[in-house]
C-alpha cells in the first residue's frame, strides 16, 4: 500500500514546488512589471519559467520618430530577459490579439507541450484589451486542456495543479470582485525586479514611467497584508483546474 507523507507545521510554510511555471504576458514587460518577484522567487526555488509573450508590444513608444526603431528594441530586450532570468520566452508575435480558433488552438496546445504545473495570466476584467482578451483566449484554452480533446488533443490531456490571475497597472484588484486573494512574499526579491525592468526595458522609461511607480506601490501594499516589505497578489481560478499549489 502506497504511504502518504504529510507535513505538519506551526510556524512555516511549506513550499510545493511547481516543476514548470507558466506565464502568459500581452506585452514585454508585463511579465516583469505584474509578476516578476515571483518568476524569481520560484525559478530560484527551482521552477522552470516559460513565458509566453503574445504581442511585439509595438505601440511602445511616444514620439513618431522612434517608431521605426521600435521592433529591434523589443526583440532585443526579450533576448535580454531571456538571458538574465533563464527563463524559456515563447513569442507568439502577433500584431494584436482578436479571440479566434487559431490562437485558441495555438494556447491550448502550448499549454499540452508543456504542461505547466502553475500559470499565470492577465484578468479578464483587465481594461487593456491586449490583456483581457489574451485572458479570456487563455481561460478557454485551460478548459480544453482540462476536460476535453479539442485542437488535437487526442492522448494528450492535461490539468495545472494551479491557475492564478495577476494585477496590473490597467487591473487593479481593489476594483475586482473577488473574496479570494493570494500573495507571494516577494521581500528578498522587490530590489532585483526593479533592476532587470530598468535594465531590460529601457526603450518603455517613458511610455511607463509611472509603471514602475504604481509595482512599487502595490507590492508594498500587498506586502503590508503578509506582514512583510514587498508581495505581489493573485486571484486564484478555480473553474476547470482545482487548486493544488498555493503560491507563497
Amino acid at each position: 500500500m502506497e504511504k502518504k507523507h504529510y507535513i505538519l507545521c506551526e510556524n512555516k510554510i511549506p513550499i510545493v514546488v511547481p516543476k514548470r511555471l507558466m506565464v502568459f504576458a500581452g506585452h514585454p514587460d508585463d511579465e516583469i512589471i505584474s509578476c516578476g518577484g515571483t518568476i524569481l522567487k520560484y525559478q530560484e526555488l527551482g521552477s522552470e519559467i516559460i513565458i509566453v509573450i503574445a504581442t511585439s508590444g509595438l505601440g511602445g513608444y511616444t514620439k513618431k520618430l522612434d517608431k521605426p526603431k521600435i521592433l529591434e528594441h523589443r526583440k532585443n530586450e526579450l533576448k535580454l530577459v531571456e538571458d538574465i532570468i533563464k527563463a524559456k520566452i515563447i513569442d507568439l508575435n502577433y500584431s494584436d490579439i482578436e479571440i479566434n480558433r487559431k490562437k485558441i488552438s495555438k494556447i491550448t496546445n502550448l499549454i499540452r507541450d508543456w504542461q505547466p504545473q502553475v500559470i499565470l495570466i492577465p484578468h479578464f476584467s483587465d481594461f487593456h484589451r491586449v490583456h483581457r482578451n489574451l485572458s479570456l483566449i487563455t481561460r478557454e484554452s485551460i478548459y480544453h486542456c482540462s476536460s476535453g480533446k479539442a485542437y488535437g488533443g487526442h492522448e494528450r490531456s492535461w490539468t495545472p495543479y494551479g491557475v492564478y490571475y495577476y494585477e496590473s497597472p490597467s487591473c487593479k484588484f481593489q476594483y475586482i470582485d473577488a473574496s479570494v486573494f493570494v500573495i507571494v512574499d516577494i521581500e528578498y526579491y522587490w530590489n532585483r525586479k526593479k533592476q532587470i525592468f530598468n535594465q531590460v526595458y529601457e526603450s518603455q522609461k517613458e511610455v511607463l514611467e509611472r509603471v514602475i511607480e504604481w509595482a512599487e506601490d502595490t507590492a508594498i501594499l500587498r506586502g503590508n497584508e503578509i506582514n512583510s516589505k514587498y508581495g505581489e497578489a493573485y486571484i486564484p481560478m478555480t473553474e476547470y483546474t482545482p487548486l493544488k499549489i498555493l503560491l507563497v
